[in-house]
């Protein structure tokens, strides 16, 4: 591949990602949510008590709570017109804080107080409380008690409707979640069964097995935080657990990978990196299971220090990429495929989605509160896809380039060793083969006859006519060799492994015949005939190559002797 092709791939590379970016994001819009007859928001006419004060009125999606603390309680009172709905259901969620839903002055339901009092944090739910029936109005009161200090800063939506089309709603909402999610758990999963496969192959590979965790982690992550696990199962608590363990895993997870990919980058640091992010996952454990300290109390911790790692690590990369790149550009193998700067790219894109993901999130906080058509989209997760769809991309062309660096390597290679005349190998390879030989072998040795003559004669174009010819003759006689080379001008050496006691004798004649059948065949200014000696290890008591070489090779002259009598 030619540079500027290559240099042309990595510069449309970004702007294909930005196109995908705007149809997924249009796609996880709330654009295609098709609203539902009988489901409504219940947004206005609020009257809320919180901090001593009421409030009368209160539109909730302009509500916003500012630091709410421990032990503060919030109660949300309105009157729900009456429809005509079947077994309506009012739908919200609380993060942090108990429940208690009282309709028309009695308890219709309650969660999270068995946790508090045993000192647990209370998991986030999606909450379903069925009405008896909408043939008149109900006043609804709603009374929500804070378990953790900065739980939330405003209340979630409200709905109502019947419960198919709640789930519905909540589905269309978080389908780019569940599609992202579900990629990221399947993709992961993959690659785990491909790195067991490859285990019990005995051709593991440490970096694959840190790119499915990885890629397990943020899908884990996704679901969890877009409560797609809230809706689909009853165990509230475990998957309110599993999001925060997932989220403080994360810095660990990208510290691995790098670690594995780039061994040599940054030693120290990345040590140091694994050190710090394997440790605080178990003390965070500890503490949070032995309720001394919620998982929910570290997540600034974890913000902190995977952006004070990422600014830590990225210049390092950045350069070290580039280093990378210089060193292959000069070796003779280099193949214009540059695996690392997609996986530079995947970095860089998810540091990038995250800090988009904070300053929306905080725009949304501080700024506006509306629940726009964006709302629901989570860029984090986003930028996560576009890591491992940059990942797998750094794996795809890493074993192309491997593979044509072999190629190459092993082309250049033939080149260093073959004889350019006959195809044969050279000298210098057949003496490396004769080095790491092991076992037995025979080794011999062939002399071409009369080429000085041929060459003075008529020239050396007839001579290497002649070697042509006698090459392709010995590559038919020695068919079961191991090895066949030409070690000088008219000399050739044959060699066998695990050899039997007649080999060389049955070889040596089939050549003198297939000599002797060109002879009467072809008529040319030469006629072949070769002198030759053989060799076995065992005859000599070191059983060093040189000396079996030199054995064969004193055998084949004193045949050339006799053929010049």
């Amino acid at each position: 591949m030619r540079p500027k092709t290559a240099n042309k791939r990595i510069l449309m590379f970004p702007f294909l990602l930005a196109v995908v970016t705007v149809v997924m994001v249009i796609f996880g819009s709330n654009i295609f949510v098709e609203p539902a007859p009988s489901l409504s928001r219940l947004d206005e006419g609020w009257s809320v008590s919180y901090g001593g004060n009421e409030y009368s009125n209160v539109t909730l999606s302009e509500l916003n709570l500012g630091r709410v603390k421990k032990g503060d309680i919030i109660i949300l009172s309105n009157t729900i017109p009456a429809q005509r709905i079947y077994a309506p259901t009012i739908m919200f969620k609380n993060v942090l804080s108990t429940v208690d839903v009282i309709i028309d002055g009695r308890y219709a339901y309650t969660f999270g107080h068995i946790y508090d009092d045993e000192g647990k944090m209370v998991p986030k739910k999606i909450h379903l409380v069925t009405l008896d029936d909408m043939t008149s109005a109900h006043s609804i009161e709603i009374m929500l008690k804070v378990t953790e200090d900065r739980a939330f800063k405003y209340i979630f939506p409200i709905y109502c409707g019947t419960k198919r089309e709640l789930i519905k709603n909540f589905l269309q909402r978080q389908r780019l979640s569940i599609f992202i999610g579900g990629f990221l758990i399947m993709y992961g999963s993959l690659q785990l069964a491909l790195e067991v496969y490859l285990f019990l192959t005995h051709r593991q590979n440490s970096s694959l097995i840190f790119s499915a965790f990885i890629s397990l982690v943020f899908g884990i992550y996704t679901y969890a935080y877009k409560d797609i696990f809230c809706i689909m199962s009853d165990r509230d608590y475990f998957f309110s657990q599993l999001e925060y363990v997932a989220l403080i895993l994360t810095p660990l997870s990208i510290t691995l990978l790098l670690y594995s990919t780039y061994p040599s980058l940054a030693k120290i640091r990345l040590r140091i990196f694994l050190v710090i992010n394997t440790i605080m996952p178990i003390v965070f454990f500890l503490l949070s299971v032995s309720n001394t300290i919620h998982f929910n109390h570290f997540v600034p911790v974890i913000q902190i220090v995977a952006f004070v790692e990422n600014l830590i690590i990225i210049p390092p990369l950045l350069s070290g990429t580039v280093k990378a790149h210089n060193e292959r550009v000069k070796s003779v193998t280099y193949t214009n495929i540059d695996a690392d700067n997609y996986l530079l790219i995947g970095f860089v894109i998810l540091i990038f989605f995250s800090l988009l993901e904070i300053i929306k999130f905080n725009f949304t906080v501080y700024i506006s509160t509306s629940d726009g058509i964006y709302s629901s989209i989570n860029l984090l997760t986003i930028g996560t896809l576009y890591f491992i769809i940059c990942l797998f991309i750094y794996y795809f062309f890493n074993g192309i380039d491997h593979i044509n660096t072999i190629f190459l390597k092993e082309h250049l290679e033939g080149l260093a060793y073959t004889d350019a005349l006959t195809g044969l190998m050279n000298r210098a390879k057949c003496m490396q083969y004769l080095a790491s030989v092991h076992g037995e072998y025979a080794v011999i040795s062939l002399d071409l006859d009369k080429l000085k003559t041929i060459n003075d004669t008529y020239g050396h174009s007839e001579g290497d006519k002649m070697i042509k010819a006698f090459a392709d003759l010995l590559v038919k006689a020695f068919e079961k060799a191991d090895i066949i080379g030409r070690t000088g001008g008219d000399e050739f050496l044959v060699a066998f492994e695990n050899p039997s006691a007649t080999i060389c004798d049955e070889s040596i004649d089939r050549l003198q015949r297939l000599m002797g059948d060109f002879n009467k065949e072809h008529r040319e200014c030469f006629t072949l005939s070769a002198s030759a000696g053989y060799a076995y290890s065992y005859e000599d008591k070191e059983g060093k190559f040189e000396n079996v070489f030199y054995l064969a090779d004193t055998r084949m002259y004193r045949m050339k002797e006799e053929h010049h009598v």
